[in-house]
Protein backbone atom coordinates (compact mmCIF):
# COMPACT_ATOMS: atom_id res chain seq x y z
CA UNK A 1 0.00 0.00 0.00
CA UNK A 2 1.56 3.46 -1.35
CA UNK A 3 2.05 5.99 2.20
CA UNK A 4 1.73 2.72 5.10
CA UNK A 5 4.67 1.01 5.94
CA UNK A 6 5.02 -1.16 8.27
CA UNK A 7 6.12 0.62 11.14
CA UNK A 8 3.20 3.06 10.63
CA UNK A 9 1.02 0.13 10.80
CA UNK A 10 2.78 -0.71 14.67
CA UNK A 11 2.70 2.69 16.33
CA UNK A 12 -1.13 3.18 15.24
CA UNK A 13 -1.93 -0.31 16.88
CA UNK A 14 0.20 0.97 19.62
CA UNK A 15 -1.79 4.07 19.97
CA UNK A 16 -5.05 2.42 19.50
CA UNK A 17 -3.77 -0.70 22.45
CA UNK A 18 -2.90 1.91 24.85
CA UNK A 19 -6.33 3.99 24.84
CA UNK A 20 -7.87 0.50 25.28
CA UNK A 21 -5.63 -0.24 28.15
CA UNK A 22 -6.06 3.32 29.87
CA UNK A 23 -9.57 2.67 29.71
CA UNK A 24 -9.30 -1.14 30.81
CA UNK A 25 -7.23 0.18 33.70
CA UNK A 26 -9.88 3.57 34.56
CA UNK A 27 -12.73 1.41 34.50
CA UNK A 28 -11.31 -1.22 37.09
CA UNK A 29 -10.09 1.63 38.93
CA UNK A 30 -13.28 3.33 39.59
CA UNK A 31 -15.37 -0.11 40.42
CA UNK A 32 -12.90 -0.77 43.30
CA UNK A 33 -12.79 2.16 44.40
CA UNK A 34 -16.70 3.39 44.22
CA UNK A 35 -18.44 1.29 46.93
CA UNK A 36 -21.80 1.98 46.49
CA UNK A 37 -23.79 3.06 48.69
CA UNK A 38 -26.66 0.81 50.15
CA UNK A 39 -29.42 1.77 52.66
CA UNK A 40 -30.86 -0.49 55.53
CA UNK A 41 -35.15 0.02 56.35
CA UNK A 42 -36.30 -1.21 60.18
CA UNK A 43 -39.11 -1.15 60.90
CA UNK A 44 -41.66 -2.23 63.58
CA UNK A 45 -45.23 -3.15 63.46
CA UNK A 46 -48.11 -2.42 66.12
CA UNK A 47 -46.84 -4.12 69.17
CA UNK A 48 -43.18 -5.27 68.02
CA UNK A 49 -40.12 -3.62 69.55
CA UNK A 50 -36.53 -5.02 68.28
CA UNK A 51 -33.07 -3.28 68.56
CA UNK A 52 -30.61 -3.46 65.90
CA UNK A 53 -26.74 -3.00 65.46
CA UNK A 54 -26.18 -0.16 62.85
CA UNK A 55 -22.65 -0.51 63.66
CA UNK A 56 -20.26 -2.11 66.13
CA UNK A 57 -20.36 1.14 68.05
CA UNK A 58 -24.26 2.05 67.04
CA UNK A 59 -27.23 0.04 68.98
CA UNK A 60 -30.80 1.57 67.79
CA UNK A 61 -33.65 -0.04 70.09
CA UNK A 62 -37.20 1.09 67.98
CA UNK A 63 -40.75 1.04 69.79
CA UNK A 64 -43.47 -0.52 68.25
CA UNK A 65 -44.87 0.82 64.81
CA UNK A 66 -41.85 2.75 64.48
CA UNK A 67 -38.94 2.77 61.52
CA UNK A 68 -35.42 4.35 60.80
CA UNK A 69 -33.12 3.88 57.45
CA UNK A 70 -29.11 3.51 57.82
CA UNK A 71 -26.81 3.85 55.29
CA UNK A 72 -23.44 2.05 54.78
CA UNK A 73 -21.42 4.99 54.88
CA UNK A 74 -19.12 6.05 57.68
CA UNK A 75 -20.56 7.35 59.47
CA UNK A 76 -23.69 6.19 59.08
CA UNK A 77 -26.48 8.19 58.15
CA UNK A 78 -29.52 7.30 59.60
CA UNK A 79 -33.03 9.03 59.20
CA UNK A 80 -36.26 8.47 61.43
CA UNK A 81 -38.94 7.86 59.42
CA UNK A 82 -42.01 7.03 62.03
CA UNK A 83 -42.41 6.84 66.04
CA UNK A 84 -39.63 6.54 68.14
CA UNK A 85 -36.15 5.40 68.33
CA UNK A 86 -32.91 5.01 71.32
CA UNK A 87 -29.47 5.44 70.70
CA UNK A 88 -26.74 4.14 72.36
CA UNK A 89 -23.81 5.14 71.02
CA UNK A 90 -20.27 4.36 71.90
CA UNK A 91 -17.50 6.50 71.38
CA UNK A 92 -15.43 5.83 68.71
CA UNK A 93 -13.05 8.20 68.18
CA UNK A 94 -14.69 9.12 64.83
CA UNK A 95 -16.88 11.84 63.38
CA UNK A 96 -20.05 12.16 66.04
CA UNK A 97 -23.62 10.13 64.55
CA UNK A 98 -26.00 12.05 63.12
CA UNK A 99 -29.60 11.55 63.02
CA UNK A 100 -32.21 13.04 60.43
CA UNK A 101 -35.16 14.21 61.74
CA UNK A 102 -37.62 15.73 59.17
CA UNK A 103 -35.74 18.97 58.45
CA UNK A 104 -33.59 18.72 61.81
CA UNK A 105 -30.58 17.00 62.16
CA UNK A 106 -29.07 15.35 65.93
CA UNK A 107 -25.88 14.52 66.57
CA UNK A 108 -24.19 13.09 69.64
CA UNK A 109 -20.91 10.81 70.88
CA UNK A 110 -20.44 8.35 73.25
CA UNK A 111 -23.97 9.05 74.37
CA UNK A 112 -27.37 7.34 74.87
CA UNK A 113 -30.70 9.17 73.97
CA UNK A 114 -34.10 8.82 72.70
CA UNK A 115 -35.84 10.68 69.82
CA UNK A 116 -39.40 10.49 68.98
CA UNK A 117 -40.98 11.92 65.25
CA UNK A 118 -44.41 14.21 65.11
CA UNK A 119 -45.36 15.43 62.01
CA UNK A 120 -44.50 19.07 62.92
CA UNK A 121 -41.24 18.05 64.15
CA UNK A 122 -40.76 15.59 67.43
CA UNK A 123 -38.08 15.61 70.41
CA UNK A 124 -35.05 14.13 72.10
CA UNK A 125 -34.42 13.01 75.38
CA UNK A 126 -30.49 12.09 76.66
CA UNK A 127 -29.72 9.39 79.11
CA UNK A 128 -26.20 10.22 79.52
CA UNK A 129 -24.24 12.83 77.10
CA UNK A 130 -25.16 15.48 75.37
CA UNK A 131 -26.48 15.94 72.12
CA UNK A 132 -26.53 18.79 69.67
CA UNK A 133 -29.84 19.66 67.72
CA UNK A 134 -29.81 21.56 64.39
CA UNK A 135 -32.14 23.72 63.27
CA UNK A 136 -32.88 26.61 61.19
CA UNK A 137 -32.58 29.17 63.88
CA UNK A 138 -29.09 27.55 65.20
CA UNK A 139 -27.52 24.66 67.31
CA UNK A 140 -28.95 24.03 70.36
CA UNK A 141 -27.43 21.39 73.21
CA UNK A 142 -29.00 19.29 75.36
CA UNK A 143 -27.27 17.16 78.32
CA UNK A 144 -27.75 14.50 80.49
CA UNK A 145 -31.10 14.16 82.13
CA UNK A 146 -32.90 17.27 79.52
CA UNK A 147 -35.64 17.01 77.30
CA UNK A 148 -36.24 19.28 74.45
CA UNK A 149 -38.91 19.61 71.25
CA UNK A 150 -37.99 20.66 68.40
CA UNK A 151 -39.82 21.59 65.08
CA UNK A 152 -38.23 22.19 62.15
CA UNK A 153 -37.60 26.15 62.87
CA UNK A 154 -36.87 25.98 66.42
CA UNK A 155 -36.45 24.11 69.68
CA UNK A 156 -37.95 24.54 72.23
CA UNK A 157 -39.48 22.99 75.79
CA UNK A 158 -35.92 22.34 76.70
CA UNK A 159 -36.37 21.00 80.56
CA UNK A 160 -34.91 18.61 83.19
CA UNK A 161 -36.73 15.30 83.28
CA UNK A 162 -37.13 11.96 85.23
CA UNK A 163 -34.68 9.16 83.99
CA UNK A 164 -38.17 6.77 83.36
CA UNK A 165 -39.26 10.03 81.00
CA UNK A 166 -35.90 9.28 78.80
CA UNK A 167 -37.26 5.76 76.97
CA UNK A 168 -41.05 5.20 78.90
CA UNK A 169 -42.24 2.22 75.89
CA UNK A 170 -38.48 0.79 76.74
CA UNK A 171 -37.96 -1.72 79.90
CA UNK A 172 -34.99 -0.31 82.30
CA UNK A 173 -31.75 -2.40 82.63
Amino acid sequence: MPGVTPGSRWRRFLVHLSIASTALFLGVMSWLIAKPMATRLHETVPGQRITVTATPHIDISLDSDSSVTVTNTEPPRIEILRGNAFFDVKNTGAEKLQVKVGAAYISGMDSRFSVSKRSSGGSVAVAAGQVEIQVETGKYLVGSREKADFSNKTVTGQRVIAEADIVPWKPTR
